[in-house]
């Protein structure tokens, strides 16, 4: 399937004005290859391409390489490499040599545009080697969004509506994707375990599946003790959209402090800091989340049973909700972004619960725009009330608040407009849509 960010990552190849090497991020199993090679079918240019991970012949001849000159002498003589063409390295990070090739790829190598995978790069980029800002396009993959999961399970008509920003759903509509996103909560948007949803197999068996091969990997290149990794997991699983300590897991805070770190660097667990607006006195905890709403759901629901968008009513299981609609959130906010890009959470004080999930930065403007998550089906006044505050301490006018109630607009006093974004709706491209549309009725 062409992942929404198909077209963006085919700019960026074809765009002979900027050379920058193309570093693509990302947890295992979340489609980086199938990406890359995909918009690469539709390249007329010459393509050289290798996953490092299974070759150990060129791994080799690499890292033999002397310096940049011998790099690329060996990439032409012996491997046929010419101008005008792509050199595509997936699984980057098995051979650390490259890394010191970034900024010649980008000087040094005219013709030639070079793509580099990896789901752990801070192997690729080690404390040795500085990481080669202004010569390099970062781009961080994810499992399927909300809306690919439509559009590989239901086609294109459902997923082009969800994003268009629309003004108006039918009620009937609404439940339906209601309805859909109880079941995309519970599968996740891994292709796989997608693809099995939809043969009517074990979603959740492919998704305990790779995260054991996952977990595997992470043991035998960080050298771990074992458990810690499902540890952390179902610490972060348990808390999500909530402040994250490290007695979460069960492990020693010295020990619980180092794996959470390098899961961030391995992208499997997202991490958004608390600020208030006093930088001095912004020292809170953070709200840890997981890469993909199937593991979160898989890890939380070990001892209960599933929530359901429509059918929880008890409010203590329904509380779990509001954190995966901050889950499913975030990725849409994230996708396609830098792997260096960071979203952050607001907070009035130390004390009292005034605090919003989410600040974003709206496009082409320099505003903020605070979102807020509630599992609820129907918005009240309580619900909007730190957006609300937010917005007149900051002098904005539009926030917007994520729940399973319908799409709903609040013009309050001072011009202020809330949006109520149901959770099916709520990605980038809709957010922005939003505001654009807002500003322009100002």
């Amino acid at each position: 399937m062409k992942r929404e960010i198909h077209n963006q990552l085919y700019t960026y190849i074809n765009d002979t004005k900027r050379r920058d090497v193309i570093v693509i991020e990302g947890a295992r199993q979340v489609g980086k290859s199938y990406l890359v090679n995909h918009v690469l079918e539709s390249i007329k240019k010459h393509v050289f391409s290798v996953d490092l991970e299974k070759e150990p012949k060129l791994r080799h001849q690499i890292n033999q390489t002397e310096n940049f000159t011998d790099f690329k002498t060996l990439m032409m003589d012996q491997y046929g490499l010419i101008n005008n063409s792509v050199l595509f390295f997936d699984e980057a990070q098995e051979c650390q040599k490259l890394a010191m090739y970034v900024k010649s790829f980008k000087e040094d190598w005219d013709g030639v545009k070079v793509i580099l995978t990896g789901s752990s790069m801070n192997r690729f980029f080690p404390k040795t080697i500085r990481i080669p800002v202004g010569r390099m396009k970062s781009m961080c993959v994810y499992p399927f969004s909300f809306s690919e999961f439509i559009r590989f399970i239901h086609g294109n008509d459902l997923a082009d509506f969800i994003l268009s920003a629309p003004e108006t759903i039918p009620n009937s509509r609404h439940i339906k994707l209601l309805e859909i996103f109880d079941i995309f909560q519970t599968t996740g948007g891994y292709p796989e375990a997608v693809k099995a949803y939809h043969n009517n197999e074990s979603a959740r068996e492919i998704i305990e599946e790779i995260i054991a091969s996952l977990e595997e990997d992470f043991q035998r290149k960080e050298g771990y003790q074992p458990g810690l990794f499902g540890n952390a997991l179902r610490g972060v699983a348990n808390h999500i959209g909530s402040p994250s300590k490290l007695t979460h897991i069960d492990t020693t805070k010295y020990y619980a402090k180092q794996v959470i770190e390098l899961m961030k660097t391995w992208h499997i667990i997202l991490e958004v800091d608390h600020y208030s607006f006093d930088p001095n006195h912004s020292n809170f905890l953070p709200k840890r989340y997981l890469h993909d709403v199937g593991v979160a759901n898989v890890f939380r629901t070990l001892s209960v049973p599933p929530v359901s968008v429509i059918n929880t009513l008890d409010p203590l299981m329904r509380t779990p909700l509001g954190g995966l609609f901050e889950n499913a959130v975030l990725i849409n906010l994230l996708q396609g972004g830098s792997a260096y890009k960071k979203i952050s959470t607001w907070k009035k004080s130390q004390k009292g619960n005034i605090e919003v999930d989410f600040i974003v930065d709206a496009q082409n403007s320099p505003q903020k725009i605070p979102i807020e998550c509630k599992a609820t089906t129907k918005i009240q006044k309580k619900h909007i009330k730190n957006i609300i505050y937010y917005l007149e301490a900051t002098g904005q006018k539009f926030g917007i608040v994520v729940s399973a109630a319908a799409l709903e607009t609040f013009k309050l006093n001072h011009d202020i407009i809330v949006m109520n974004l149901p959770v099916y709706l709520a990605n980038a491209v809709n957010i922005n849509a939003y505001f654009q549309k807002y500003q322009k009725c100002r």
